[in-house]
């Protein structure tokens, strides 16, 4: 298919169709071309994945006893020039997928001289999952902020967690769920500390009423769409990868994955990442948005640029992403939101990229998130 072909990583630029917020409340609409990013250094991410092996840690928060997966690359780079986050996706963790290790290695790697910091998100890995009466909330409103605007007290745990240990987190890279977590930890960070957010498909834009059908499909989909686009990926530095087995990874990184290592000591409560109940909550959660639902997406959009005023928000939005209903409909319906929510106070600060793909491209096309997460972080 052509639109396979241009979008994935096959051509030298990546065409997009950008929508802005104007000061007046308008949306303008243009196209642009995101230069193709050249790559990453091996160099540099056999570093970042050494890096990942040795500071890869669980950390919990003296207050409430919350625990958080977390690992750290680009230890070297000066920490004075800020922190970037990754914050995993809904069934993510390092420790209980190598994959994740190999992919924030190659996305740390994008960006040597900075910094970054790896968390599981709730419930995955050795993270503490949500509070009963923070799950209760998410499914019925699909929203990380409370109605005070405050985020969930996990996320301020998360927060209170990042500040004691040194990490100044001024950018923020996610995939998905992680987008919604990463939202609301933007409303706990402090005052004016995120300069860029680079969101790639965002969930609670669109509303899905069966929800846990929904959600089923998903991850049906992403099964699916692995395998094409693997057959279809002509992407040379992932071939290049992954002509490296898991198994070898694993061997490199013996202090997450070797028996007996800190990712699996008996000491440690572990969550898991495909545990009914937490699928159920995700999936019910994550299908809320839109007006149906009083926009959850945008309320915590809001919330989190009162603390955030000056940051830039880059949002990617994949045409055949089915976290999406209608594009590029349901998109304006979310910047119409924030900017009603806002008072029409914000100017270009909120971008959202339309771009031909599906929900899990990045994996075997990570050339195209790079020039994406590259545009996002020099706007």
């Amino acid at each position: 298919m052509t639109s396979e072909t241009y979008t994935f990583g096959n051509n030298r630029g990546y065409e997009a169709t950008r929508l802005s917020l104007r000061e007046n409340g308008s949306i303008n609409t243009d196209k642009i071309t995101i230069v193709r990013h050249p790559g990453i250094s091996e160099e540099h991410y056999k570093q970042a994945l050494d890096d990942i092996n040795h500071t890869f840690q669980v950390l919990v928060d003296p207050q409430t006893g919350k625990q958080f997966e977390v690992a750290s690359a680009n230890t070297r780079a000066n920490p004075g020039n800020g922190v970037d986050i990754e914050i995993s996706t809904y069934t993510s963790s390092i420790s209980g997928n190598t994959a994740n290790a190999i992919e924030f290695a190659e996305n740390s790697a994008l960006h040597p001289d900075r910094q970054r910091v790896y968390v599981a998100s709730s419930g995955n890995g050795r993270t503490s999952y949500w509070d009963e009466k923070e799950q209760s909330y998410i499914r019925r409103t699909g929203r990380f902020t409370q109605e005070n605007g405050q985020a969930l007290p996990t996320i301020a745990a998360l927060n209170r967690v990042l500040q004691l240990n040194g990490f100044v987190v001024t950018r923020i890279s996610t995939n998905s769920a992680g987008g919604a977590y990463a939202t609301a930890l933007m409303r706990e960070l402090p005052e004016g500390q995120v300069t860029h957010a680079y969101l790639k498909s965002r969930p609670n834009i669109s509303d899905h009423p069966l929800g846990l059908i929904w959600g089923l499909s998903i991850l049906v989909s992403d099964v699916l769409d692995d395998s094409r686009f693997k057959k279809a990926s002509k992407d040379p530095w992932k071939e290049k990868i992954t002509q490296s087995s898991i198994q070898t990874i694993r061997e490199q990184m013996p202090n997450i994955y070797a028996p007996g290592s800190i990712s699996q000591p008996e000491t440690l409560k572990g969550t898991r990442t495909h545990n009914l109940g937490k699928m159920w909550t995700d999936m019910i959660a994550f299908s809320r948005g839109n007006s149906a639902k009083g926009h959850p997406a945008a309320v915590d959009t809001f919330y989190a640029l009162t603390k955030q005023s000056a940051a830039l928000v880059t949002y990617h939005f994949p045409f055949k992403d089915r976290i999406y209903n209608k594009l590029p409909e349901d998109a304006r319906d979310f910047l119409n939101a924030v900017c009603r929510l806002s008072g029409m106070t914000i100017n270009s600060q909120i971008e959202v990229l339309l771009m031909p793909g599906g929900h899990r491209d990045h994996t075997s096309y990570p050339s195209l998130r790079w020039s994406v997460e590259m545009y996002a972080f020099q706007r």
